[in-house]
């Protein structure tokens, strides 16, 4: 197999849904692998504070929003529920991978600003969450 056709095996292996191939032909054995991408983890990094009053949950990429596992299933959070650390807030989909979104503290939905099965922008505000660990926050008490 000439380099030329190896290049153009491994761009279609790339393009593919397969998570896996072998390939032997001639003197030569191939095996390629892919990450499986419902597995990676997504930081929990977008969780900042905006102001002294909320904690905004900020998406971590490029995708759809959805309040739920399943169309038929009721959503994750609603405005005024109360969530627990690592609480699954929402699902955001990514090519073809379902990357749960997870409370990074415990805290109240305040506001839910996006519609299920809306595009979201890397860093786009999903949620605003009153800080449970906040003195002045009494439905925590």
């Amino acid at each position: 197999m000439d380099t030329k056709t190896l290049k153009q095996v491994v761009a279609i292996f790339e393009k593919s849904q397969l998570s896996s191939m072998n390939l032997e032909c001639e003197e030569m054995k191939i095996q390629m692998e892919k990450k499986d991408l419902a597995q990676t983890a997504v930081q929990q990094e977008e969780i900042v504070a905006e102001d002294e009053d909320f904690i905004t949950l900020k998406s971590p990429l490029v995708g759809t929003f959805y309040a739920s596992s399943a169309p038929d299933q009721p959503p994750y959070v609603e405005v005024g529920q109360e969530v627990k650390k690592g609480d699954v807030l929402c699902i955001l989909e990514a090519m073809k991978a379902m990357n749960e979104i997870k409370a990074s503290q415990d805290g109240i939905i305040e506001e839910i600003l996006v519609e299920n099965g809306q595009m979201v922008e890397f860093d786009q505000v999903l949620m605003k969450m009153r800080d449970c660990n906040d003195t002045a926050c009494v439905d925590c008490q």
